[in-house]
């Protein structure tokens, strides 16, 4: 007896390896990061070779075996820590923000997490992790019934590019975004969870979105939506630094779920609960899926306006002047002034201490580019994953985004192996009575 459960206990060991491709991988968690292939698209997971100058990702062992393809090398999934081929590391073209001085602007709160409108009557529409394919439509939808929103912008994540790179398209969305009044905050560089990472890789993920933002604009925002919603006391602190007001929310819509008559449910409840003359809301959903773009937000718009509220960009909620929502690159000081379309060649400068990054030259010329769907669809951006802390390391975990609500799975071979055990300790217990 005693012997069958040494042999259930090296089962149990051995069930905590994840085989992926072949490859034991004690970095797992549960299902190693991998998603469900029905979740929101097609995602090609990669796969883990000898680690070379191209390939990214987390090692699964020792040996330097290092991840490729989307799954490993895309922002927010990879990990920037392992190499320079992870897009998170590369820098945008344009001038180096770091030096620009942070005076705080106006009287919003700088170093605590925002989360209510202060405004009664009034829902600040934002859209999360764009911009993407979805943009251009959800604009032309706002603008059908107007409405301005606020957009809070990645700069490198889901494999779409980098978005101050003509080449993807985005560049002319974001001045388009500007120039129909709509506001526009940092969602940082490429997704990552803030309060996970060191003061410098904070930065690195602020400044490089500035960066790109004021090569698209001339300046950048004052405020900044953290991802997963999350910041914790050193990062309220490097954001106060930094100037930056922490635009949460305080209603999530979970349109990223898929479940779209439960998202309904979710916005219409909460405008429901109080009276539109006592409060206000700042409500999140994402213009990267189809649905919230075609569907979902005409739905938000013809409900709030039904209960009795109007629409306000998240600094009217604030009560905070427009000039102060951005920042001039050169000076700090509230921006007064109109976008800009740079037609000459800018060379990018890495961020000060970011020992991975690779700088990307872009070269903006008057030609309008239309935005791609990326290989992994409609998973492959912010809300699919998040990062957790494991044994002082960025660790990235993959989050479910199915409509039904189902997990990750095991891979076949773990369940396997957890199966066989099963049933070995139920035949030892068998014969020992």
């Amino acid at each position: 007896m005693y012997f069958c459960l040494i042999v259930a206990f090296l089962v149990h060991v051995i069930s905590s390896y994840a085989l992926v491709d072949g490859i034991w991988n004690p970095n797992a968690p549960s299902s190693l990061g991998r998603r469900s292939p029905d979740v929101n698209g097609p995602l090609d997971d990669g796969v883990l070779e000898k680690r070379g100058a191209t390939t990214c990702g987390p090692s699964a062992n020792n040996a330097g075996v290092c991840g490729t393809g989307p799954y490993y090398c895309d922002a927010p999934s990879c990990h920037f820590q392992y190499g320079p081929a992870c897009d998170a590391n590369q820098t945008p073209a344009g001038v180096n923000t770091t030096s620009v001085p942070r005076p705080k602007l106006g009287s919003t709160p700088y170093g605590v997490s925002i989360r209510d409108c202060g405004i009664p009557g009034k829902v600040a529409l934002t859209f999360d992790d764009g911009p993407y394919i979805y943009t251009s439509a959800l604009l032309d939808l706002l603008k059908e019934n107007g409405v301005k929103a606020t957009f809070f912008v990645v700069g490198n994540n889901g494999g779409k590019g980098q978005i101050n790179d003509p080449k993807t398209g985005y560049p002319a969305l974001i001045q388009r975004m500007y120039n129909e009044g709509h506001q526009i905050g940092s969602h940082t560089w490429s997704h990552a969870d803030l309060s996970t990472l060191s003061r410098q890789q904070r930065y690195d993920q602020v400044v490089k979105n500035e960066m790109a933002l004021t090569d698209i604009l001339g300046f950048f925002p004052t405020y900044l939506r953290p991802p997963y919603e999350s910041c914790n006391t050193d990062c309220l602190s490097d954001l106060k630094d930094l100037g930056y007001h922490v635009a949460n929310y305080d209603i999530d819509t979970l349109d990223w779920q898929g479940d779209y008559g439960h998202s309904q449910n979710i916005f219409s409840s909460n405008l429901k609960s109080v009276s539109p003359s006592t409060r206000g809301f700042i409500s999140l959903a994402h213009d990267i899926h189809d649905e919230t773009v075609h569907t979902f937000t005409t739905y938000m718009i013809d409900t709030l306006r039904a209960a009795g509220y109007s629409t306000a960009l998240y600094g009217e909620c604030m009560s905070d002047p427009p000039a102060n929502w951005y920042r001039n690159s050169t000076t700090g000081q509230p921006f007064n002034g109109s976008s800009h379309n740079s037609t000459s060649s800018s060379t990018a400068k890495s961020v000060s201490g970011s020992t991975n990054s690779t700088t990307t030259d872009t070269v903006h010329t008057s030609t309008t580019a239309t935005p791609s769907a990326v290989s992994g669809g409609e998973g492959a951006f912010g809300s699919r994953t998040g990062n957790t802390t494991v044994s002082g390391t960025n660790s990235t975990i993959a989050k479910s985004q199915s409509a039904t609500g189902t997990g990750t799975k095991l891979s076949g071979t773990t369940a396997k192996v957890v199966g066989a055990g099963v049933v070995w300790v139920l035949t030892c217990w068998a014969f020992s009575i």
